[in-house]
């Protein structure tokens, strides 16, 4: 499917893509690896305090070693600016957005919506809808609210306050955030696919 760089020929599309397809920038997505961590740390720490609380570096370097469905890293220029993951909800239609976040200095430029885009592409395409969960916070609302996401609950974070937010998103959705992706050339580096790589030139 091929999407006009003219946003005014958007109408066409689901409110989702609407919000996804003009905001897309070109980058290299691929799969955390531990030796990501320091830069991982520097993103979380660029947010700190207005949009992540400090409390919660520890709690997030004890997820990234532990490690989770996907956790994405997305590199421009050679830097890693956005990290973010995705984990699955067992054989349920639902899933979870975590820790995702743009180093400080590249707000503003694309990059959340390209490493949410991304996330995103990674779900099934089942018959029926898949729900995402996210629980951000209040700060962050504005960012996913423009992609549909809708308010659910307020919780009491450890140290700010926080929000559960959910979209619905079928089948269709996901497969035109893929080509959306690829209509960029934006790839999506799996720990898996290297290993296939890596198996084929043995």
């Amino acid at each position: 499917m091929d999407y006009p760089d003219d946003t005014q020929d958007l109408e066409e599309l689901s409110p989702l893509m609407h919000a996804i397809v003009p905001k897309l920038v070109a980058c290299r997505i691929r799969e955390y690896q531990p030796a990501d961590l320091e830069a991982c740390i520097d993103i979380y720490e660029s947010n700190m305090p207005d949009f992540v609380s400090p409390d919660g570096l520890e709690r997030f370097i004890e997820f990234l070693q532990i490690g989770t469905s996907y956790y994405l890293v997305v590199e421009h220029d050679g830097d890693i600016v956005a990290c973010g993951g995705l984990e699955l909800v067992g054989d349920s239609d639902a899933a979870t957005l975590v820790h995702g976040m743009v180093h400080g200095e590249y707000h503003r430029r694309g990059f959340g919506t390209t490493l949410l885009a991304a996330r995103l592409a990674l779900l099934e395409t089942d018959d029926r809808p898949v729900e995402i969960w996210a629980k951000v916070g209040t700060e962050a609302m504005p960012f996913y609210g423009r992609f549909g996401f809708a308010y659910h609950a307020a919780t009491d974070g450890r140290s700010r306050e926080q929000a559960s937010l959910w979209l619905s998103m079928d089948g269709q959705d996901i497969l035109d955030t893929r080509d959306a992706l690829e209509e960029r050339s934006i790839r999506i580096l799996l720990n898996e696919d290297e290993d296939a790589d890596d198996e084929e030139q043995d």
